[in-house]
């Protein structure tokens, strides 16, 4: 039995530019797409919002009913542990820690500048409806659906990383409160 190779593949007669371009043409998406994939993105950034308002619900929650058993365990081992200035330390710290998760609650007002797309109006949420009621329906008449929805998902991707790097900032004061909370421990061993 004799092996023969296989013959070489042939090369295309066109020039690499032009097959390249002619991808790029396949692929582009329809305006129908474009609108599908913003209003998909939009869900999605919303979504990871009310997801960091949540957590930062939950953790709160949480972070606010350790404080009882741990002051507790604080209070039996040292009995003069409220008149020391540790204490007044730890319960800045825990309040310092509260704010901060209701600083993630906090609503953020995007940046003007943030959507520099004249044609993007801000007819996706309407900040003053009483305001915006006499010519709303003539701006919506010269609407570009592409430019709002591009514009709210970048105003909401703005709010999404803020809340996000805000979560952050909680979670590492609340990391912090808790060492603080065990070298109170190690201090307090001996109520000394």
């Amino acid at each position: 039995m004799v092996m023969t190779a296989e013959p070489a593949a042939r090369l295309p007669d066109e020039p690499a530019a032009q097959v390249v371009e002619e991808a790029r043409e396949a692929t582009a998406s329809s305006r129908e797409e474009r609108i599908q994939f913003l209003t998909h993105a939009i869900a999605f950034a919303e979504s990871n919002i009310r997801a960091y308002d949540t957590k930062s619900q939950i953790a709160l929650a949480a972070f606010v009913f350790s404080m009882t058993p741990l002051w507790s365990i604080l209070n039996s081992t040292c009995s003069s542990v409220s008149g020391r200035p540790a204490a007044s330390l730890l319960v800045f710290a825990f309040i310092c820690t509260i704010m901060l998760y209701g600083f993630v609650l906090w609503p953020i007002r995007p940046l003007q500048g943030l959507v520099k797309n004249k044609r993007a109006q801000g007819l996706f949420f309407v900040g003053d409806p009483a305001a915006a009621s006499g010519i709303y329906e003539k701006q919506l008449l010269n609407l570009s659906l592409e430019a709002e929805l591009t514009g709210e998902i970048l105003k909401l991707s703005y709010i999404r990383v803020s809340k996000g790097r805000r979560f952050r900032y909680a979670l590492w004061a609340t990391g912090t409160f808790y060492l603080l909370m065990f070298a109170s421990f190690l201090l307090f061993q001996r109520c000394v």
